[in-house]
């Protein structure tokens, strides 16, 4: 047949736009925006997405219009923003092969959305594809072009470049035919029946690619192309065992056309065996169902790639299908078909007989088996009820013991002092319990009252009193008293008969309380006490027993806290017997040594006397004994500076108090307590020997304490060298600085040693050689220089005698 002439080709179109009620030459559809300003953002939100549909088939059929149906409401939920549709519908079958009418297609298309911004191209045959690709470069330059309802193979030849996606067509006959075998399992021939265009040709290929291959139990014969007359008396002469399998057949071999319902109404008619259909158009016109295309499913999921593509991505084509299984009720029945069989998931629909009639027996077993449900559900939900309570109890309990963690944590790991652990440790209680005060308090007998020692509040809950009377709680006092946790709450409010305690817990603000006693060696001490001021609460069993162990881990701090003070009691009394035996052994040393001390003394005293009576008679001489009156004079007062610098030393080595001081010069302080010493050392015959190393670096500490050392040291030397015979007689006292941040005094001496004697033993308390010692000095000194951050050890000689070695840190030097 020959191609019609531009006058009639210009025909052809008016007629299909007119068919179309002006579809293509009207006002946009409803929801499309004015084509000026089409893709202009406004103040009132984001710009609007133009998408075009283009539908270019022999017809519009129904499933055509459920998959653009689909496509829209897909397509508006997954954009953001407005979309405006514009569909154009071109049912030309010439258009398939004319170039002409195809070019002039176009030209009406450049025309109409030349002015317009479109974002998204979507067509919906394999007609469509072939000239939007043909067309894109100057209809639609770089516009995305999304297809659907195209089979793969009927758009073989397109090139599909950027940007271009869809959803590929899958015409599932294998799965009819497997349906048809379930429900009839005595099957042994099948019947493809499909129409004569040039589409429906590609669905018989795609039938026999299917259904043809080895170990197939089912005998396949094919009509393709046949007339309509032909088709029916077919189908009608067909014998038992045979299933007829009808594809689309929208035309015969005579060049009629047909609608899908009404081609499969009539061949399921005239059929003497049940038909089946690949086409969801086909349900309610008499065949029974089948693996048919899902328009709709075929049109959400085509929207799903639009988007995707309008975001800027480039998906590949979908060929996962989009087939579902599809039968009609009535035809179930009328062919005697077991709806039972039917492949899992199926879809029946035209169900018209009563629910009763068709499914008592389920009903029934239905009922039963929801009975049994219900019970089940109950146990169940039963069950999930104790879980969730099981899971809230070990949440609890898994909460509560990390806050005793934390507690635990905050009162052993701080940086900070004790009373600021225990304050930090109550914060942590309060909020994770959350209340509004948490006190701890110690019992005060004395007082008959309890002593507030730690407090938390929350901001704006009021002060909390720094003493509580037993008075004012009596009730709250004897239980506590009792070792019993005292509860008030809405449901465990005070009885009638605690008036008091009522009217101090209204004077305080309290709306409810906890408070658990704190034992001590089995006494109670004190209390932890909980309290809410902004709402009252109810105190559960499960957390009166958590507060117990946050009291015992209290209490336990609290015994800790006063075991600490009784150590730092002791330590003080320990301190300060040290001090009084120290202050007794230097009096005691200094009157071991008083006559020598009288004689340096009196030495100067007689000498001021002496240039006394000089200075009178140089005074009688006139005033030519000027000069010798001047001399005498100072020989007084140098005598007068010697006598009092001796009773100075005498004085501060007597003295009880200490004062720790910076910057002391050891040589100074070594050379004050040996000037003591000397007459006594003169009156013995030991000299003193002193070398030291220049620059020495200063120390800090208390001046007197190390001067009780190196007395101790100078007093034990001379004794030894007074025990030994035959040596001689010499103490040599060095001073060096070893290393950095270090300072030595080593005092050595020409004794007989320690034979006998351990050289760490010494040190100990009450160990001495000397008859009637106390053996305190040496362990006196320890204590003094370890305190100073040094320490003090003893070496022998090689010769004779015994080397004493202190070592102290220098200034700034922490120990």
């Amino acid at each position: 047949m020959s191609s019609p002439g531009p006058v009639a080709r210009s025909v052809l179109l008016a007629i299909a736009l007119l068919w179309l009620g002006g579809s293509a030459l009207a006002a946009p559809d409803a929801d499309r925006a004015p084509a000026g300003d089409a893709g202009v953002e406004d103040s009132a939100g984001p710009a609007v997405k133009n998408v075009l549909l283009l539908h270019m088939s022999p017809r519009v059929s129904l499933g055509f219009l459920a998959l653009e149906s689909a496509f829209r409401k897909t397509l508006t939920e997954a954009v953001t923003g407005p979309v405006s549709f514009y569909s154009e519908y071109f049912e030309l079958t010439p258009l398939e092969d004319d170039q002409t009418l195809q070019g002039e297609v176009a030209a009406y298309l450049r025309a109409k959305y030349s002015r317009m911004k479109v974002d998204l191209v979507a067509v919906t045959s394999s007609r469509g594809l072939h000239f939007a690709v043909r067309h894109r470069a100057e209809l639609f330059p770089d516009v995305p072009i999304v297809f659907g309802g195209v089979d793969r193979s009927a758009a073989g030849d397109i090139a599909l470049g950027e940007g271009i996606s869809g959803v590929w067509l899958s015409v599932d006959w294998a799965g009819t035919l497997d349906a048809a075998r379930r429900l009839q399992p005595g099957i042994e021939r099948a019947l493809v029946v499909t129409g004569a265009s040039s589409a429906m040709r590609v669905w018989a290929e795609a039938a026999r690619s299917q259904l043809e291959g080895p170990g197939r139990p089912v005998a396949i014969t094919y009509m393709s192309a046949p007339t309509m007359e032909d088709l029916l008396a077919r189908v009608a002469a067909l014998s038992p065992g045979t299933v007829v399998l009808l594809g689309p057949f929208g035309r015969d071999a005579t060049g009629r056309d047909f609608r899908t319902p009404e081609a499969g109404a009539r061949i399921a008619k005239a059929s003497a065996v049940p038909v089946y259909t690949v086409i969801d158009g086909n349900i309610g016109s008499g065949v029974v169902g089948g693996r048919v295309v899902s328009f709709e499913a075929h049109g959400s999921r085509q929207a799903e790639i639009g988007a995707r593509l309008l975001r800027g991505e480039r998906p590949a084509p979908d060929e996962t299908g989009t087939n579902v299984y599809r039968f009609d009720a009535r035809q179930l029945q009328r062919w005697n078909l077991d709806a039972g069989r039917l492949p899992l998931g199926s879809l029946v629909v035209f169900d018209e007989p009563s629910v009763w009639q068709q499914y008592r027996v389920y009903i029934v077993g239905a009922v039963i088996l929801l009975a049994l449900q219900s019970w089940l559900i109950v146990g169940l939900l039963a069950n999930r009820a104790q879980r969730r309570r099981a899971q809230a109890a070990l949440g609890e309990q898994l909460r509560f013991e990390t806050l005793v963690s934390k507690v635990l944590a905050t009162l052993m790991t701080s940086p900070h002092g004790p009373e600021n652990l225990v304050e930090r440790a109550l914060a942590l209680i309060g909020a994770d319990l959350e209340v509004d005060q948490v006190m701890l308090a110690e019992r005060n007998p004395e007082r008959r009252a309890a002593d507030v020692t730690h407090a938390w509040i929350r901001e704006g809950s009021g002060a909390l009193p720094r003493r509580i009377e037993w008075s004012a709680f009596p009730r709250l006092a004897r239980r506590l008293g009792e070792n019993q946790v005292v509860v008030v709450s809405p449901r465990h409010p005070l009885p009638l008969g605690a008036e008091t305690d009522r009217k101090s817990m209204l004077a305080m603000r309290l709306r409810s309380l906890l408070a658990v006693p704190l034992v001590l060696e089995g006494a109670v001490a004190g209390f932890l006490s909980l309290a809410t001021v902004r709402a009252a609460r109810e105190w559960p069993d499960g957390l009166v027993e958590r507060c117990r162990l946050l009291a015992e881990v209290l209490a336990n701090t609290m015994a800790r806290r006063r075991a600490e003070a009784a150590v730092l009691a002791g330590e003080e009394r320990f301190r300060h017997q040290r001090e009084e035996l120290a202050h007794a052994l230097r009096v005691n040393t200094l009157g071991e040594f008083g006559v020598s001390l009288a004689h340096e003394i009196n030495q100067p005293l007689t000498a001021i006397a002496l240039n006394a009576r000089a200075m009178t008679r140089l005074l009688a001489g006139g005033p030519d004994e000027r000069a010798s009156a001047v001399e005498a004079l100072a020989d007084i007062a140098a005598d007068a500076q010697r006598a009092s610098a001796t009773i100075a030393r005498l004085r501060a080595l007597s003295r009880r108090e200490h004062a720790p001081q910076e910057g002391l010069n050891l040589d100074a302080l070594i050379d004050d307590v040996a000037g003591l010493l000397r007459p006594d050392f003169a009156r013995k015959g030991i000299a003193v020997g002193r070398l030291s190393e220049p620059e020495l670096p200063p120390v800090s500490g208390d001046p007197i304490q190390l001067q009780q050392v190196f007395l101790n040291l100078l007093m034990n030397a001379s004794e030894a060298i007074s025990a030994g015979a035959g040596h001689e007689r010499r103490i040599t006292v060095v001073s060096t600085n070893p290393a950095p941040g270090l300072v030595e005094i080593a005092v050595t001496d020409t004794g007989g040693g320690t034979k006998d004697l351990d050289l760490e033993q010494m040190f100990e308390s009450f160990v001495t050689t000397k008859p009637g010692g106390l053996g305190m000095g040496l362990a006196i000194s320890r204590s003094i220089v370890e305190a100073h951050g040094g320490r003090i050890y003893a070496k022998a000689n090689t010769d004779h005698g015994l080397t004493v070695h202190v070592e102290l840190p220098t200034q700034g030097v922490v120990a």
